[in-house]
């Protein structure tokens, strides 16, 4: 087996570090102080080509492999874990258009897909609801159908790009059958006449990526914007949460990898007792075990987005990763903080805002109790 990253994907982790380091690290603790979204920021991960990577050409994007997206969100989010997650969920309203069919691409095209290229606009992604999370189920966002019209009333909750002003878009997950239980996925243009946001939450980390509340109240969309095929909402949403759970892992591993540089550093350089701590058994442990999950980590992301590349049914891989990457990931920003000391409490360290951010990775995405649970479910159980 070879566990070295191809040319291509090396050069794009490479591209994506220099800019990361160059033109995003700067500026992250000063936007997460201010919870500020900055949208010509994000226009540039467009210019750079990073929006585009998992599109068609033919949208201006450059069709790249899984994994070197997988890449680049760890870089992105190695040093603002905030863009990373707007970028991931961004993406997926134009991508799931593109996946919809010719018919939908062309449809999208102008007004959605390729402002998204361009990093000009994001979507947003309706799913969790106050009574439905994980349990995607227990959805009550409704259409109806009303001459020629989908007719939506609910409300979405935990909805990443919510309120961003580059949102244009939001892709809905739709109770269509109440007796059949069957939904569908629509999307829904950001103007339209009964479709409002929230203003953005308040939130223990994760300040600069807008998450908020999208309410549909009579609001009207052609049945033509449908982007799954009538019922399949719910199951296609599923199929496309691991792929996402990857993707999500990736911005954790990018996390990691961040406190593991930031204590390592501090450790060899702060003195106590007249000598580096980084010499201290217990010091020594913890470094070495935020090395050792962070090597498993990525491991384990790559064999899951390498089975993407390849085709293979990836839920339960998809769901280990999960897991494992994320809850690896908050270990290693407690103990980070734990490598700080009292001065790891001030925000004007990045560990704690490392330490924050990273808390809603075993929540968003299906909380790692589903994780388990897919993954027995999946192995027979």
């Amino acid at each position: 087996m070879d566990f070295k990253y191809t040319e291509v994907q090396e050069s794009t982790r490479k591209m994506v570090r220099e800019f990361a380091d160059r033109e995003l690290a700067p500026g992250a603790a000063e936007r997460d102080r201010d919870a500020r979204f900055d949208p010509n920021l994000y226009k540039r991960l467009g210019e750079l080509g990073i929006c585009g990577m998992r599109f068609p050409e033919e949208f201006g994007g450059s069709n790249t492999d899984f994994l070197s997206w997988c890449l680049a969100l760890e870089e992105i989010g190695r040093v603002d874990l905030s863009l990373s997650w707007t970028l991931f969920v961004g993406i997926g309203g134009a991508l799931r258009a593109v996946r919809s069919g010719e018919e939908q691409g062309q449809r999208w095209k102008d007004s959605v897909i390729i402002p998204t290229v361009r990093g000009e606009a994001l979507c947003a992604a309706g799913i969790t609801e106050p009574g439905a999370g994980s349990d995607t189920s227990a959805i009550q966002t409704a259409a109806v159908e009303q001459n020629g019209e989908w007719v939506i009333n609910g409300t979405k909750v935990l909805s990443t790009n919510a309120g961003s002003e580059l949102c244009c878009a939001a892709t809905v997950v739709c109770l269509t059958d109440r007796e059949k239980k069957e939904f569908t996925t629509i999307m829904v243009p950001t103007g339209t006449t009964g479709f409002s946001t929230s203003a953005p939450y308040r939130k223990m980390g994760l300040k600069s990526s807008y998450t908020g509340e999208l309410v549909f109240e009579d609001c009207r969309v052609p049945l033509s914007y449908a982007v799954s095929e009538k019922g399949q909402g719910r199951k296609k949403t599923v199929e496309y949460l691991a792929e996402g759970r990857i993707q999500l892992s990736s911005t954790a591993i990018g996390l990691h990898q961040a406190c593991a540089d930031e204590s390592l550093k501090y450790a060899k350089e702060r003195v106590a007792f007249k000598r580096s701590i980084s010499q201290f058994q217990h010091v020594q442990a913890m470094l070495v075990e935020i090395a050792l999950n962070l090597e498993l980590s990525r491991l384990l992301r790559d064999k899951a987005a390498t089975m993407v590349d390849d085709g293979e049914r990836v839920m339960q891989h998809a769901s280990m990763v999960k897991w494992f990457a994320c809850e690896s990931a908050i270990k290693a920003s407690k103990d980070a903080l734990q490598v700080f000391g009292g001065i790891g409490f001030l925000d004007e360290t990045p560990v704690s805002r490392y330490y924050r951010d990273i808390r809603a990775a075993t929540l968003a995405d299906g909380a790692t109790e589903i994780q388990k649970w897919i993954i027995a479910r999946e192995l027979g159980c």
